[in-house]
């Protein structure tokens, strides 16, 4: 809170002497409790936090701050692993070794209140107090007071397209720390390892990295301060447009066709290109997809003309009855019990009616009832015959003896 305040107090204006604060006691252990220690993966090092667990965190913890303090930390080279996605391309992950992702931890404790001074309200991804929920409320706000009209975009390799340089231009205007700005650089020129070979990115942040979200949203922050100079301080006409950004998820909403044109040359200026893939104009009464949410108006048919529904996407429904799907499946050489497909079961259940609780998520919770009664019953009778096979069995072993 007070890095918050002060960032508040000086606007636009750097701040020195974070060293201090990165090499602090206190942060490090902090930094070293927000990591995710359930993890197995390890990096160049092959060091694991359970192997750090074994040989004594203090110990650990006390030689990443002597590195720190006397200058000598060194940004090692990051694993990349590949992690296909659902359209059959590959995401690249970047594996860091636990010792950078201790420290980026810690930086991420110092840089995200002094930016989070400076984020515009239209920007929710990967911010305290900030979720998919409240852009999803945001969206539908804005579409009941009439901004029916969308462009629902996607920016086209995101994590890795973002230029060194000009990242580093934008932590300067708040950073005033060359040591500190000297250890963001290394991260992002580390060298990457993939197989037996070794590169170093000119341009990119890694995916997979505890600091590199909130990276992403500094540098994408320019479009947001740009788009509300544009509308509300430059253009006459264009306050009735209202921008809502999740990363690189965005939505424009605005009661005349947006013109898509002009949000591709606010990213072109950035070095970044629209996925048009996955970038799309449409109108309300259509009905639009963001963030798992589905957006549209009520029919005429469906009386309350004018009304915005709020519903979970139909994608969502479908993982869900997937999910099901897998967990009834019947090995009648191993038959699970029950109560162990059941909890497998509400496992997916149970997180997506908490993710969709505050929508229209009733119909969609129907579907999956159904197919899940469908599905136990069958499984059900199958395990029944199993288990009456088996008694069988052994009424035939006791008489034969």
């Amino acid at each position: 809170m007070k890095l918050y305040r002060e960032s508040s107090s000086k606007k636009e204006k750097p701040l020195k002497h974070l060293k201090k604060l990165l090499v602090k006691e206190e942060t490090l252990r902090t930094a070293w409790k927000n990591l995710n220690r359930d993890t197995n993966s390890v990096g160049v090092d092959c060091l694991s936090i359970r192997q750090v667990k074994e040989s004594g965190v203090d110990d650990f913890l006390k030689a990443v701050q002597k590195e720190l303090k006397t200058n000598r930390y060194r940004a090692d080279k990051i694993r990349r692993i590949d992690i296909p996605k659902e359209n059959g391309t590959q995401r690249h992950i970047g594996i860091m070794t636990v010792k950078d992702r201790l420290v980026q931890g810690a930086m991420k404790l110092i840089l995200e209140p002094i930016f989070e001074a400076d984020f515009e309200d239209s920007s929710f991804g990967f911010r305290p107090s900030r979720s998919t929920k409240l852009a999803s409320l945001e969206v539908y706000k804005w579409l009941e007071t009439g901004l029916n009209h969308v462009v629902k975009g996607d920016i086209k390799n995101c994590f890795d397209s973002i230029p060194h340089k000009q990242i580093m231009d934008c932590l300067k205007v708040r950073i005033g720390d060359k040591y500190l700005l000297s250890i963001i650089e290394a991260w992002l020129k580390a060298g990457v390892v993939e197989a037996d070979s070794v590169y170093y990115p000119e341009k990119g942040v890694p995916q997979g990295g505890i600091i590199s979200p909130l990276l992403v949203n500094i540098y994408l922050s320019q479009m947001d301060r740009e788009w509300r100079r544009n509308v509300f301080d430059g253009h006459a006409g264009r306050s009735e447009e209202r921008l809502v950004r999740y990363a690189d998820d965005f939505v424009v909403l605005g009661k005349k066709w947006v013109d898509f044109a002009r949000i591709e040359a606010v990213l072109a200026d950035l070095g970044l290109e629209i996925n048009r893939e996955k970038t799309y104009t449409s109108n309300v009464k259509k009905g639009f997809e963001f963030l798992g949410y589905t957006f549209r108006e009520v029919s005429s048919k469906e009386g309350l003309e004018g009304k915005i529904r709020l519903l979970p996407s139909g994608s969502s429904v479908r993982r869900v009855i997937e999910a099901v799907e897998k967990a009834t499946e019947f090995d009648p050489s191993s038959p699970r019990p029950l109560e162990y497909v059941l909890e497998d079961i509400q496992k997916v259940v149970r997180p997506w009616m908490c993710y969709y609780h505050h929508t229209e998520y009733l119909d969609g919770l129907e579907e999956i009832q159904r197919y899940f009664n469908v599905q136990l019953r069958e499984y059900t009778r199958k395990y029944r015959e199993i288990e009456l096979f088996r008694m069988q069995e052994k009424r035939q072993i006791s008489k034969a003896f």
